[in-house]
């Protein structure tokens, strides 16, 4: 937490750092501002938001995180996307416990959310709308035989099969993260601002940063 006053009324004096977004000193278009960053990041790679990254807690009770690309936001449903492998770890760990965490940052924008999520594996429709939407380069992940995080001698001993692995069908799974809260934080020059946004009880408040 910085020296700048949470509170400070923007003068001319203070004038310094980049313009202020007009989402400043509103909780609504703060929320707003952040769903519109998460859709960008999902159809801009070069967008800090593409890449997040999801925490969740291991059998033994650890937290393990790891970096995933957001594939799909629906922001009606308060719903993201991302896909991963069906024997990862993440998946193993969502069984166990579906709650996670995911983080965004951008440096840029000086702009962090913290998502309290919970994940759930997709089938049916919404896996086949998915696995189609997938571009020939990101299948050949799945056609890995051995599964991820496998021990080998040799990095060129990882060994893919398309036909065994259904073109890499067989080991893919969509996740869905419903977002239950979102925590805003904005970092400005003539004082930062905090926001708790909880969708499951529909509430909105500011916080001190």
């Amino acid at each position: 937490m910085s020296d700048t006053q949470f509170d400070r009324k923007p003068n001319d004096k203070a004038k310094t750092g980049a313009p202020l977004l007009p989402c400043y000193d509103d909780l609504s278009a703060s929320c707003a501002y952040g769903w519109s960053m998460l859709k960008r990041g999902v159809k801009d790679r070069k967008c800090a938001f593409h890449t997040p990254s999801i925490a969740t807690i291991s059998a033994t009770g650890s937290p393990t995180i790891r970096t995933v690309v957001l594939r799909g936001c629906a922001t009606e449903d308060k719903i993201l996307r991302f896909h991963t492998d069906t024997r990862s770890g993440k998946i193993a760990e969502l069984n166990d416990n579906p709650f996670a965490a995911m983080h965004f940052y951008d440096a840029g924008a000086k702009i962090q959310l913290r998502l309290a999520v919970r994940l759930e594996m997709l089938s049916g429709d919404a896996f086949d709308a998915a696995w189609e939407a997938t571009r020939p380069m990101s299948r050949e992940c799945y056609q890995v035989m051995q599964s991820p995080g496998s021990i080998i001698e040799n990095p060129q001993h990882v060994q893919f099969d398309a036909s065994a692995s259904q073109d890499g069908k067989a080991h893919f799974v969509p996740v869905a993260a419903h977002v239950l809260q979102m925590e805003w934080l904005y970092l400005a020059a003539r004082g930062h601002r905090r926001a708790l946004f909880d969708f499951e009880n529909d509430t909105q408040n500011w916080l001190v940063p």
